[in-house]
């Protein structure tokens, strides 16, 4: 995925300092230089260099955050112009036929067409998934996710999967239409054959990430 700037072509996803500087504040939100370079393992100063030039370039902004004890910390967080970097699809002109559909009376068929795309896409998965152990599907389910560009992030803690997604490529549409994250979730659980999937966090809400906790017996 590449953005023009200037003359120079931006590419997200390669492992360049300064993309993964990029891709380390859109998955943990706000960072100080410290926490980046510790994150990363480099040197600060290596960390400052690139940042000023991304602060520079409109990618990114800094805010204070006071503290109880010693000086006030600098955070960086992505911009408007730093989120579009990363994968987003058709945006504008989802909303519009979407808003246009509801305006007309036909509100009711939002639903529907979510609920039909949700079927298609099982029925477009099911010879990648038939006869495949619940781990195998979650690990089908994470390669799909990643080539989507949703960033997704897989756990296991205490027994439950829990699946995260750094960047919805639909983020403008969902916020609208929260559809869009019934339908997501319905997808998730019928694409594992889960016995639950959990919404602990939305990005259409406003949230850092959509984390689903998924539960199989």
């Amino acid at each position: 995925m590449n953005k023009e700037k200037g003359g120079e072509v931006m590419h997200i996803g390669e492992t360049s300092t300064r993309d993964m500087i990029l891709r380390l504040i859109k998955t943990a939100g706000k960072r100080s230089i410290l926490e980046m370079a510790q994150k990363l393992g480099i040197s600060e100063m290596a960390v400052r260099k690139h940042i000023q030039s991304l602060e520079k370039d409109g990618f990114i902004t800094s805010s204070i955050q006071r503290q109880t004890k010693g000086r006030p910390s600098k955070l960086y967080q992505l911009t408007a112009k730093g989120e579009d970097l990363f994968p987003k699809k058709y945006k504008q002109l989802s909303v519009e036929l979407l808003t246009e559909l509801k305006s007309m009376g036909h509100g009711h068929l939002i639903a529907e067409l979510f609920s039909r795309r949700k079927s298609r896409l099982i029925h477009q998965y099911e010879f990648q998934t038939a006869g495949k152990s619940f781990s195998e599907k979650l690990h089908i389910l994470e390669e799909l996710l990643l080539l989507e560009g949703f960033m997704p992030e897989v756990r296991i803690e205490e027994g439950q999967v829990h699946l995260k997604e750094f960047n919805c490529p639909y983020i403008e549409t969902a916020e609208e239409f929260k559809q869009i994250c019934r339908s997501e979730k319905e997808f998730i659980k019928d694409f594992l054959s889960a016995d639950k999937v959990d919404i602990k966090s939305c990005m259409a809400a406003g949230d850092g990430c959509c984390h689903y906790i998924i539960k199989q017996d």
